[in-house]
């Protein structure tokens, strides 16, 4: 049987053994107990002829325990409460606990599993009968052990919320059980309250820095107990509800970061598909210089862009815009360039091309996306044909700086699989310049961070702009310096047609 550790402070203040104090308080301690307990239910029951023997007897109990205390022990009597008073008519937390300790002894503990688990811990049989019923009383669920070792057992096999651990047993002593408990990394989280018949400092604090989350000497204070162990049970479930939030924020973390993988290697495979359209070597063309610019907004863009040799020896350029970015925007940028090379395989017009991508893109969607397009068809004599859907107008620079505008004679692709696509034609002298684009090249704000650029202001750089070589890098050039060096916030994509 393991002692205490003697402790010099003590041993000058008690002049009996710890051990023997401790025997003499056990059948003491149960006395008190039992008559609490049994004066409650006599009130409960209508037995209040009973209550006055009862009330001697606790009575009798008490004035031992002050003698034990003032005599050995000198320290605090254990304040045991008012438990002999009668309980309050209809009280519902009276009533609710007794319904509590029923159902538990009847065998159907749901109520009392809900107001936590408690595994008692004590050697002593009274003493866990004791403790075990009025904690029932309570509305706790209860499960006892003997000994330490019992206890770790139970521990490791059942779900407890609190333990009641008694210090003094044998073979393996309450501080040792704590200890071991709270190196165990799946039982460290389990709070427990130390009980002891002593309620000594030095005995208070060993087992507050052992891990214990409080300490109760005998006899129990019935309020208090519940208190405490109220407390105790609360604190629990407050870290289980954070432990529980921590884990589920760790798996949608994992499983976002898992989606963003598949995400990101989606989009990989996308980028890789849609450069594979846009980044094709630009033709040579007699009596014509090209240049192009595509800058999609993330990895992959809503802009498409292409170009294709008719067999007549004209020449399709075509550009469309789908809403939105990422894979879904690819997806349909793909489809739109297999549909107008397909188109194009059909028929030699601007507005025969896209009269006929609009049905197909429709006959695919059903109206369920739309996008912007346009084409322009050049010969190699200067003439050049528009048709556009949706989509901003074709700008083009005479060379003595003039503007002029072929617009679009359409809605977008995908609404109506019937219209009529028009176009218009212009011929294209030496030095002049057309520009196909997406309202991407002016989707910058003003250098008061308050408006945007809109189709006027790229109208104006264009104008200023002359058909020398790197057009197109001069015009985004002026374009960023008006909105005071600010970054586009969409897609950028352009054609620019220079006849020589």
């Amino acid at each position: 049987m393991t002692e205490p550790e003697p402790l010099t402070s003590d041993a000058a203040r008690h002049p009996l053994p710890p051990r023997l104090i401790h025997d003499l308080l056990t059948p003491l301690n149960q006395i008190i107990g039992y008559s609490e307990m049994l004066i409650e239910q006599a009130r409960e029951q209508g037995h209040e002829d009973f209550v006055p023997d009862l009330q001697k007897t606790l009575a009798a109990a008490k004035r031992l325990l002050a003698l034990i205390h003032g005599n050995f022990l000198h320290a605090p009597l254990p304040d045991t409460g008012t438990a002999v008073a009668a309980p309050i008519e209809n009280d519902p937390t009276t009533i609710k606990q007794a319904s509590a300790s029923d159902a538990f002894i009847q065998g159907s503990p749901v109520s009392a599993m809900q107001q936590g688990f408690v595994l008692v811990v004590d050697d002593i049989e009274e003493n866990r009968d004791v403790l075990s019923r009025r904690l029932k009383r309570q509305g706790y669920a209860v499960a006892i052990t003997e000994n330490g070792r019992e206890a770790l057992e139970r521990l490791r096999s059942e779900t407890f919320d609190l333990v009641l651990l008694d210090i003094m047993m044998p073979e393996m002593d309450g501080y040792e059980v704590l200890q071991r408990l709270k190196a165990d990394e799946a039982l460290r989280h389990i709070p427990v309250i130390m009980i002891s018949a002593l309620s000594e400092l030095d005995s208070v604090v060993r087992c507050i820095e052992l891990g214990a989350e409080d300490y109760l000497p005998k006899p129990f204070n019935p309020t208090l107990l519940k208190a405490r162990i109220s407390a105790c049970l609360e604190k629990k479930r407050a870290r289980d509800r954070e432990q529980e939030l921590a884990a589920v924020l760790h798996a949608q973390n994992s499983e976002m970061a898992a989606w963003r993988k598949a995400q990101e290697a989606d989009l990989a495979v996308a980028r890789t598909t849609q450069q594979g359209i846009v980044a094709s070597a630009l033709p040579r063309l007699d009596g014509w210089q090209i240049e192009t610019v595509y800058t999609p907004l993330i990895q992959v863009g809503g802009d498409v862009y292409g170009w294709r040799q008719l067999s007549d020896g004209t020449w399709l350029f075509w550009l469309a815009d789908a809403t939105g970015h990422g894979i879904a925007a690819a997806l349909f940028t793909t489809l739109v360039a297999l549909l107008f090379n397909h188109a194009s395989s059909e028929t030699k017009t601007a507005h025969g091309i896209l009269t006929r991508v609009n049905a197909e893109f429709y006959g695919v969607l059903r109206g369920r996306s739309f996008m912007t397009a346009c084409c322009a068809v050049i010969d190699r004599d200067g003439r050049l044909s528009f048709a556009g859907a949706g989509h901003p107008p074709l700008l083009i620079r005479r060379r003595d700086g003039l503007i002029e505008t072929l617009p679009s004679r359409s809605s977008l692709i995908g609404i109506d699989p019937a219209v009529q696509i028009g176009e218009t034609v212009a011929t294209l002298a030496s030095g002049d310049v057309a520009l196909l684009y997406t309202d991407g090249l002016y989707s910058l704000k003003s250098k008061n961070d308050l408006d945007r650029l809109t189709s006027s202001n790229l109208v104006e750089a264009f104008a200023r702009n002359d058909g020398g070589a790197d057009f197109i890098p001069r015009l985004i050039a002026q374009l960023v310096e008006r909105s005071g060096g600010q970054g586009f916030d969409d897609d950028l994509s352009a054609i620019a047609l220079r006849r020589v």
